[in-house]
């Protein structure tokens, strides 16, 4: 008797095994053949010179939609049928569903970012919480490179759920320089070298119209705004150099800025 027992364990465990091992080639091999394919319908998008938001969004739901699959040809081969896996999800789907309702609501996320596009791959945007350039969007997230060159994935939930401020949707944006100067300086002068600076600067606009005007009467001086609108790619370059050469001119042609005073006890 234990002999017949004895073969039917090994009988059991032999079949399951096979099953197992199976099961394992079939997860190693889908998984590889789901990032060939990945890449294969990343390659095909990009060849038609479709908009790069909707390739990286593409390629990344195939490969998810090649992932589950992959799991439910497993776990027939582990002996679990379509009926049984059908019933044992819909038995399941309660309890899978509030553990994913947070993901479910990134994928939609995701589509309405895809379909309403409120920013693409290589915007600059602010939203959730931080500020870079938009490298990919993807099924359940969009990741975001830094200005210092740092990753950050964010769940697109949270992106739609928040204000998205998008600095590079528009062609030219407006760019203000205030300048404090001292009660002592000679206005019309230092309005004279501002409109000379932006007038060598070719990469600043025509039109609209460039103003420099007094802004405000303050404690420690009188408050100059420069105001000129750039190409949005521009805008950085410009504003970092037209400081530099502010200074420089007011320097040369001794125009005083205006300097915090110590207060005066009584």
């Amino acid at each position: 008797m234990w002999q017949g027992i004895e073969n039917e364990v090994l009988r059991v465990a032999s079949t399951y095994a096979w099953r197992i091992v199976a099961a394992a080639i079939i997860v190693v091999v889908g998984t590889w053949l789901a990032g060939i394919v990945g890449k294969a319908v990343h390659r095909i998008l990009t060849a038609r010179k479709l908009d790069s938001t909707l390739v990286h969004f593409v390629d990344s739901s195939v490969q998810v939609l090649l992932y589950g699959l992959v799991i439910i040809e497993a776990l027939h081969k582990l002996g679990i049928d379509s009926a049984s896996l059908v019933a044992l999800v819909g038995g399941a789907g309660i309890a899978i569903g509030l553990g994913l309702r947070g993901q479910l609501a990134n994928v939609a996320a995701g589509l309405l970012i895809v379909l309403f596009r409120p920013f693409s791959v290589g915007h600059y945007i602010e939203g959730g919480g931080s500020a870079g350039t938009v490298e990919r969007i993807q099924l359940f997230s969009t990741e975001i490179r830094t200005p210092d060159n740092v990753m950050v994935i964010l769940p697109n939930s949270r992106l739609l759920s928040e204000k998205i401020i998008n600095y590079s949707l528009t062609d030219i944006r407006r760019l203000s320089i205030v300048v404090s100067l001292s009660y002592a300086a000679d206005l019309k002068k230092a309005q004279d070298a501002l409109q000379a600076i932006i007038a060598e600067d070719k990469r600043v606009l025509q039109e609209p119209k460039r103003n420099v005007t007094i802004r405000e009467l303050s404690e420690t001086g009188v408050k100059i705004e420069l105001m000129v609108w750039v190409r949005s790619q521009d805008l950085w370059n410009v504003q970092v150099e037209t400081t530099e050469k502010i200074k420089e001119r007011f320097d040369d042609e001794h125009i005083p800025f205006a300097t915090q005073q110590p207060a005066v006890r009584q």
